[in-house]
This record gives C-alpha cells, sequence and structure tokens, in this order.
C-alpha cells in the first residue's frame, strides 16, 4: 500500500475530495484511476473541465482493505480518517480552493458532519470563503446505473455555479 496524496495544478480553485483510494489508486499513487475515475473524468468533460484543471484528492491517503491481500475495498474507519485530517487541512490550506466538491458520503461527513448527502447532493453550500457542493461518488453509478442521470445533472449544476 502506498499513499496516495493528491493530484492536480496547486492553482485550481475547485477541489474535488473523496473517500479513500482503490486498489487501481494504490498500485498507480494516482487519485480516481479505476473506473470510478474515468467516468469522473467523463462528467468533468461533459461540463468543459478535465484533471488539469481541478485538484483531486482523498479524505484518506492510503487504502483501507479488509481480507487477506490484495483484499478488498472498504470505507475509512473513523480512527483513518482521524489520522489522514492533518493531510487534508494542509493541503487545503496549501490550495486554498474556491469551492470543494465532496464525492461521497465519508467526504461530505468530513466537511458537514451529520448531513446526509440524499438532501444536500447538487445543493452548494457556503462554507467561509469557501463554497462546497456535495456530490455522490461516481462510483455509485457504477453499481447503480440509474444514478448516472442524477450525477450528469448534478455536475451541470456544478456548471451553473462556477458561471455564476
Amino acid at each position: 500500500t502506498q499513499a496516495v496524496p493528491g493530484a492536480g495544478p496547486a492553482s485550481a480553485r475547485i477541489m474535488f475530495v473523496g473517500e479513500a483510494p482503490g486498489r487501481q489508486e494504490d498500485l498507480s499513487g494516482q487519485p480516481f484511476v479505476g473506473a470510478a475515475g474515468k467516468f469522473l473524468d467523463e462528467l468533468l468533460a461533459s461540463i468543459g473541465l478535465s484533471r488539469e484543471d481541478v485538484y483531486i484528492t482523498n479524505v484518506v491517503k492510503s487504502r483501507p482493505v479488509s481480507g487477506p491481500p490484495p483484499g478488498r475495498n472498504r470505507a475509512p474507519a473513523p480512527e483513518e480518517i482521524i489520522a489522514c485530517a492533518p493531510w487534508l487541512e494542509e493541503q487545503l490550506r496549501l490550495l486554498r480552493p474556491k469551492v470543494i466538491v465532496t464525492l461521497g458520503r465519508i467526504a461530505l461527513d468530513y466537511f458537514l458532519p451529520g448531513r446526509k448527502i440524499a438532501d444536500v447532493h447538487g445543493r452548494s453550500i457556503a462554507r467561509g470563503r469557501v463554497t462546497l457542493l456535495p456530490l455522490y461518488h461516481p462510483a455509485m453509478a457504477l453499481y447503480r446505473r440509474d444514478w448516472v442521470r442524477m450525477l450528469r445533472k448534478d455536475f451541470r449544476g456544478l456548471r451553473r455555479f462556477l458561471d455564476g
């Protein structure tokens, strides 16, 4: 297992924050390179953005696994989130994004504890000098094809927000 700190230009005004690296990310050392990452690339392209325009990272910086190697992905444990928090906070301090797009429940809970993603996805939420935009994780569309449309709609909302 290796750390996957994040990728993108330091000048990016948009930061995408996911949950944790998966197997492909662990192997490559880059965030969102597996199937969910390919869908994220497609969603970005659909609104005129690419990885060169955004910074992409995760709450947890190394792959949480269960079972014998190569193991299965699992949700990060609270202690893993706490252990990685200083790294994410330093990224936020250094990069100073204007917009933070949270991808999935874990990232949403990091920034807005107790909020349910079903209630806030696709809505912009002002938080000091930053605007949060909670979205479902792109991996959801891999498991539930009916969520593809919802994610596309939420990304169009991101485009409208950026243009506003």
